[in-house]
């Protein structure tokens, strides 16, 4: 009899145990709630360029075919209205030489700079760019006059603060007060704004 009571309060108490180890546990209790965030973006402009553009002269646009030799460029041609002079007895030329430049229109030389200004910009409105340029100067007080100065890109979108919008610019040239070889130098101002 004792056995059985054992037994009995054995099988009991596993039971109790194992009831108790795999009962599910309470319904555990949750709550969510939505949080306003306001993260400000300020407006930015953020413009690069080159600190220095170095360029020579593209002598194709003179005009006139000229060949390079050594540091420099050399021509020739016969006189284009005249080729033939003929001199008389008394030393007389029947002709004289053509002086008009080969050179073509001096006044209004085109030049191009591919590349001159990066804009990023996250305004809500457009992009404007003005270009301005003094006159380029060598050391001996030449000159070259800058015409006009136009950027190739301009009045766009603003493109964000990842991938810019670039431009360059397209200068028209008067190199007739260039009369000797040397460097020019001068100020181009770069100049971006929002509305």
């Amino acid at each position: 009899m004792k056995n059985k009571i054992l037994a009995i309060a054995a099988t009991a108490g596993t039971a109790i145990l194992g009831s108790s180890v795999f009962s599910a546990p309470a319904q555990a209790l949750t709550q969510t709630q939505d949080v306003t965030i306001n993260y400000t973006v300020p407006e930015i402009l953020y413009l690069r360029t080159f600190q220095t553009v170095n360029m020579t002269l593209d002598t194709t646009l003179l005009g006139a075919t000229l060949t390079p030799q050594g540091t420099g460029f050399v021509g020739k041609d016969y006189d284009p209205t005249s080729p033939t002079v003929t001199i008389n007895t008394a030393g007389n030329a029947d002709v004289t030489l053509d002086q008009t430049s080969p050179f073509g229109n001096l006044a209004a030389i085109q030049q191009n700079i591919p590349e001159l200004y990066a804009v990023w910009s996250n305004s809500t409105g457009n992009v404007d760019v003005n270009l301005s340029s003094t006159p380029l100067t060598e050391a001996g007080g030449q000159t070259i006059g800058v015409n006009s100065i136009t950027p190739t890109v301009d009045n766009f979108a603003a493109p964000g603060l990842d991938t810019p919008e670039v431009g360059g610019a397209n200068l028209d040239l008067d190199l007739t007060g260039a009369t000797v070889m040397g460097t020019y130098t001068g100020t181009i101002t770069v100049d971006v704004s929002t509305p």
